[in-house]
């Protein structure tokens, strides 16, 4: 008895392995460019840009810009010189994995999208994240990373 319920135990872990694995590849993008964003551009002080290596530029901006924590978030994307399809934001935490959150943003004209998200509570106090913008065109996809911080303290700019 004890052996088939090790062989049961065996078979479920394979099956939970390869789930995850094919899970996780399929939130991987394939990214063609990779734009080469400011890092001294603080996106609690406006708008950050980013420049493509072949031309075009991208402007990414949250409100509000004190990026509160488990509050609404407005995202905004706006490119200059090259078109894309669809837009959406892989929001990383550096240093410590918060969980999948890639929220997709609604073209509302030719060259900008918006969109909203929540950033999830952290254990701690000041949290560095990396939103990583996934811009589709024709060529493939280009990504353009944002460091930005949410910080706990009621009295946090």
């Amino acid at each position: 008895m004890n052996k088939t319920k090790l062989i049961v135990a065996l078979l479920l872990f394979g099956i939970a392995a390869v789930v995850g694995y094919k899970l996780n590849n399929a939130t991987q993008k394939s990214v063609t460019q990779l734009a080469a964003s400011n890092p001294d551009c603080e996106l609690r002080d406006g708008p950050c840009q980013a420049e493509l290596p072949s031309g075009g530029s991208i402007e990414f901006s949250i409100e509000p810009r004190s990026t509160p924590l488990m509050k609404p978030l407005s995202l905004t994307v706006s490119v200059r010189d090259f078109e894309i399809t669809a837009a959406e934001i892989d929001f990383v935490g550096i240093g410590m994995n918060m969980g999948y959150n890639r929220p997709q943003l609604k073209r509302v004209s030719n060259n900008r999208f918006e969109g909203s998200t929540t950033l999830p509570v952290c254990i701690l106090q000041r949290m560095e994240w990396e939103a990583r913008l996934l811009l589709e065109t024709d060529k493939g996809t280009v990504m353009a990373p944002f460091r930005f911080y949410t910080d706990k303290s009621p009295a946090s700019p």
